[in-house]
């Protein structure tokens, strides 16, 4: 499934805005953790409709801790306006801190929080981890 979701992200830039609209949930549900890098980044991508970045938000918010927090502070850091509030707002829930504008105290709070809460890694499996 994640080699399909890898396509389609392929694609995803040269898709019209419809298409894309039709691709970011296809590519969200399809990809696997160790490949969402790339489809996240397009949350602080200006060319990208805002409504398609919530799209993709709102998948990031479910992927595992060490994926979902660094994201979040890619996106408070360099999203648009709003997302970047939100992304913000996020992190301070998430790591129960508000380090206002100072990213770096944001990234140091982060790595320290990510080694004191890792992810849990799922018995039996191939090493795929689950959420906090």
């Amino acid at each position: 499934e994640s080699e399909t979701g890898k396509a389609i992200l392929a694609m995803f830039p040269k898709l019209p805005p419809e298409g894309q609209s039709a691709a970011v949930q296809h590519i969200g549900n399809l990809l696997a953790n160790e490949d969402y890098g790339p489809f996240a980044s397009y949350m602080t991508n200006s060319t990208v409709a805002p409504e398609i970045q919530d799209v993709i938000l709102g998948d990031l918010l479910n992927r595992p801790n060490a994926i979902k927090l660094p994201m979040l502070l890619e996106v408070a850091r360099n999203g648009r306006e709003e997302m970047a509030g939100q992304a913000k707002d996020f992190l301070e829930i998430f790591l129960g801190e508000d380090h206002g504008k100072d990213w770096n105290a944001w990234q140091t709070h982060l790595n320290t929080w990510l080694k004191e809460n890792p992810d849990e890694v799922i018995p039996g499996s191939t090493g795929a981890s689950v959420g906090n």
